[in-house]
């Protein structure tokens, strides 16, 4: 994995795509020879960097790009300080980590405490090590099993191939963010629940193009004539068959009768954010479908899972190892 260009795709054939999960971060970094190491820390810390200039980085976090943190060096190519520059991308983007490259002190002392608080810590040219760390102390801070993104992965391709006709569905490897914002107009939003986890999952789209493959009869539906509503019905239907999946997979925990923990979901459309009253990194899934006749814009959907109430990754490895000593002794069998 290297850093690449802010607009650079990275869609790969549904075939090709593995089970590790990825972290995006952006990238401002002048020195050539720092952005080798930083490309080789990446390769081996499951990261995807996204170069960015100084005069576009701001404009980038507000083009609503699913990030997990942001590395950002001490100083310019002149010389000048980047704090401002650093105190922009806080205040825009408060839930990302920022990772400072310092240029030659060892500690942040020389900056005022509230300024320090910025920043989810610092690294040298001459020593990376404190990056290892750091990425997993504020990226990589819950584990989500292989088996469970496979499956679910798996599940979700097999709805979405049955909501739309004719397209071909390419997905980029699973990653995990830690902001908050949303993508597209239209987003449904359902409650998951296992044994193991409570949470939700939010499918993120643009309504245009997805209307516009309803009325090409791309879908389930046939309309007489296509509007929004049908778009909310298909996504209605492609939510439904996800949750149905997860739970044919996953079992339900039940209400039963003691006091549940709730916390309040904020939506800011303005500002295209929603909150779940958590900082814990979320997974996530990119598809984009795109019409074989080439005549119809791609649909990007954006797959977020969302488990702010319970999750214990660990039962969940307890379940699979029960499965697995049952398929051993003959009570079960692969179909």
């Amino acid at each position: 994995m290297s850093i690449l260009s802010a607009s650079g795709p990275l869609n790969l054939p549904e075939n090709s795509v593995n089970n590790d999960i990825v972290c995006k971060v952006l990238v401002y970094e002048h020195d050539k020879s720092v952005s080798a190491l930083l490309k080789e820390f990446f390769t081996h810390s499951n990261l995807v960097g996204y170069a960015v200039r100084k005069d576009n980085l701001v404009r980038i976090l507000n083009s609503n790009v699913d990030l997990g943190g942001v590395f950002i060096t001490e100083n310019d190519s002149r010389g000048h300080s980047n704090l401002g520059l650093a105190i922009d991308v806080h205040k825009n983007r408060p839930e990302l980590p920022i990772f400072l490259r310092r240029e030659s002190l060892h500690h942040m002392e020389d900056y005022p405490k509230e300024l320090q608080k910025i920043f989810a810590g610092f690294y040298l040219k001459t020593d990376l090590s404190p990056l290892k760390e750091l990425t997993d102390t504020f990226l990589f801070t819950r584990h989500y099993p292989n088996e469970f993104v496979h499956e679910i992965r798996s599940k979700s391709l097999e709805a979405i191939k049955s909501s739309f006709k004719n397209m071909l569905i390419t997905v980029e490897p699973p990653y995990i963010v830690k902001d908050k914002v949303i993508y597209g107009e239209l987003f449904s939003l359902m409650p998951l629940e296992s044994s193991w986890c409570r949470g939700y999952m939010m499918l993120q789209s643009e309504e245009t193009n997805v209307l516009d493959v309803i009325k090409a009869r791309k879908t389930t539906l046939n309309p007489i004539e296509p509007n929004f509503r049908h778009v909310n019905s298909v996504f209605g239907e492609l939510s439904n068959m996800i949750w149905g999946a997860f739970k044919n997979l996953y079992g339900s925990a039940g209400i039963g009768n003691g006091l549940r923990v709730e916390v309040p979901i904020i939506v800011n459309h303005a500002r295209k954010y929603i909150s779940f009253g958590s900082e814990d990194p979320q997974l996530c899934l990119k598809y984009t479908l795109s019409d074989q006749d080439g005549t119809l814009q791609p649909i990007v959907i954006y797959q977020k899972f969302i488990f702010s109430l319970a999750w214990s990754p660990e039962k969940f490895a307890e379940s699979q190892k029960k499965v697995e000593a049952l398929v051993s002794t003959g009570e079960l069998e692969l179909f």
